[in-house]
C-alpha cells in the first residue's frame, strides 16, 4: 500500500494535470495589542482579510493567487497587506513589518481522496489537493484514507 500525500508533487508524479498551486502571503507584525483573531470572506477575491495575534506578533493575510507558485516574497503584495489592515484596524498602522509567510497551496478543483489500484496489486491511496483548507480538512481526509486502506 502507498498512501500518497505529495501536495504540489502529484501534478508530475500521479500525473494529475488539475492540480495547480495557489501562492499564499501573509506577512508577521510587532502586535499593537491584538488579543482576538479576526477572518472575513472575501470570496474569490485574491485578497485575504484575516490577522491571528500570537503573542507580540500578529500574522496578517494576505494573497491567495490562483496558479502561482513563486514563493519569493512580493514587497508590494506586503505594502497592501498592511494598508488594508490599518484601514480595518486602526493600531495596525504602526506595526513593524518582521517577516513574510509564503506558500504554494496544492488546489484542485475537488480535493483528491480516492484509491487507485496498480497493475502490480498495489493500493495506492491519494489524499491531496486541499488548497487552503489543509488543516480543517485534515481529519475527515484522514479518516476516509484510513477507511480506503481497511477495505
Amino acid at each position: 500500500m502507498i498512501v500518497n500525500c505529495s501536495v504540489l508533487g502529484a501534478r508530475d508524479l500521479v500525473p494529475d494535470p488539475e492540480l495547480r498551486p495557489v501562492r499564499g502571503q501573509h506577512v508577521v507584525v510587532t502586535n499593537p495589542g491584538l488579543t482576538e483573531f479576526f477572518s472575513e470572506e472575501t470570496g474569490l477575491s485574491p485578497d485575504l482579510l484575516c490577522f491571528y495575534p500570537h503573542g507580540d506578533t500578529v500574522v496578517l493575510g494576505g494573497t491567495a493567487i490562483d496558479g502561482e507558485g513563486n514563493l519569493a516574497p512580493d514587497d508590494k503584495a506586503a505594502a497592501d497587506i498592511l494598508v488594508r489592515w490599518a484601514e480595518v484596524e486602526p493600531r495596525l498602522a504602526q506595526a513593524r513589518l518582521l517577516e513574510h509567510r509564503i506558500g504554494a497551496r496544492p488546489t484542485r478543483a475537488t480535493v483528491r481522496v480516492e484509491e487507485d489500484l496498480w497493475e502490480d496489486g498495489t493500493l495506492v491511496v491519494h489524499n491531496y489537493g486541499h488548497g487552503g483548507a489543509g488543516v480543517t480538512l485534515s481529519w475527515g481526509c484522514a479518516e476516509e484514507t484510513r477507511d480506503l486502506l481497511s477495505a
